[in-house]
């Protein structure tokens, strides 16, 4: 099973889940906005981030579509998984003018471009495993960009949708890849 059908099976089971976590702190479509652009990815035999983009669109698609394309880009064995992920964070920094501690995508995928950067050996399982401790940090931050911070509270006490969806992502990347 390819990596991306694999992502569907996943996501299809998280749909429910991530958006009520989604609906804690923004407009609760994250679960089936991911979906969507991950069936779409599935079904494209090439340019999975450009399918996954126009289908899931808006700020998620456009964001997430960087960790696809990062994810496609260590496929091809053109980069490592942790320079991947790197540029990956990059890009969405320029795009989302977010940063880490901002209750975003990124508290769990710098950590995990860090991790898989510092162990390149097991730079996946280094990489799932930094990325969900990440995601499990955003409860306690408030949030600074996104839907979030117009939130009472900015969603303090609640995880953020992104972060947890770049942890399941990379924890089936990385179960993918040990099984391949």
């Amino acid at each position: 099973m390819s990596l991306f059908d694999r992502l569907v099976t996943r996501f299809s089971g998280l749909e429910s889940a991530l958006n009520e976590l989604d609906a804690a702190t923004g407009d609760g479509d994250h679960g089936s906005t991911i979906l969507k652009g991950l069936k779409a990815a599935a079904d494209a035999e090439t340019g999975r981030a450009r399918f996954f983009r126009t289908v899931a669109g808006g700020a998620s698609g456009s964001l997430f579509s960087r960790l696809i394309a990062a994810l496609e880009t260590v496929e091809a064995d053109a980069m490592p998984l942790g320079a991947a992920l790197g540029q990956a964070a990059d890009q969405i920094t320029q795009l989302g003018q977010a940063k880490v501690g901002d209750k975003t995508m990124l508290d769990a995928l710098v950590p995990a471009a860090e991790a898989a950067n510092t162990d390149p050996a097991n730079a996946a399982t280094a990489a799932a495993a930094a990325a969900r401790k990440g995601a499990d940090g955003t409860k306690a931050l408030s949030a600074r960009r996104g839907r979030a911070r117009y939130v009472e509270g900015k969603g303090v006490g609640h995880l953020d949708a992104g972060a947890v969806s770049v942890a399941e992502m990379l924890d089936e990347y990385a179960t993918w890849r040990t099984s391949a």
